[in-house]
């Protein structure tokens, strides 16, 4: 296979799997907004767990519960992480 090139199953797997993100899409800015109280910073949080989320092959065979769950945790724990890097640029 040549680099770059998705064959049509693993676009329709992503497709799939952005299907299920896009509903956890607002809910980590939320969560991630409310936590930083910035912008950009909520933006990026949420950028990464939407990404690491993309990558979890557990995540799309749990129910909604657990995904929400497991959502929350991994913005939190983004949030926490950019909000202490941008401390550390501050001092």
């Amino acid at each position: 296979m040549v680099l770059g090139m998705v064959t049509p199953k693993k676009q329709d797997l992503l497709r799939q799997r952005a299907a299920v993100l896009k509903q956890y899409e607002v809910f980590s800015y939320q969560v991630a907004y409310y936590l930083l109280q910035d912008e950009t910073l909520a933006t990026q949080a949420a950028s990464q767990t939407l990404f690491e989320l993309l990558q979890d092959e557990e995540f799309y065979y749990q129910n909604e519960y657990i995904q929400k769950q497991k959502t929350k945790e991994s913005v939190m724990k983004s949030s926490l992480l950019r909000k202490a890097s941008s401390y550390e640029k501050e001092i």
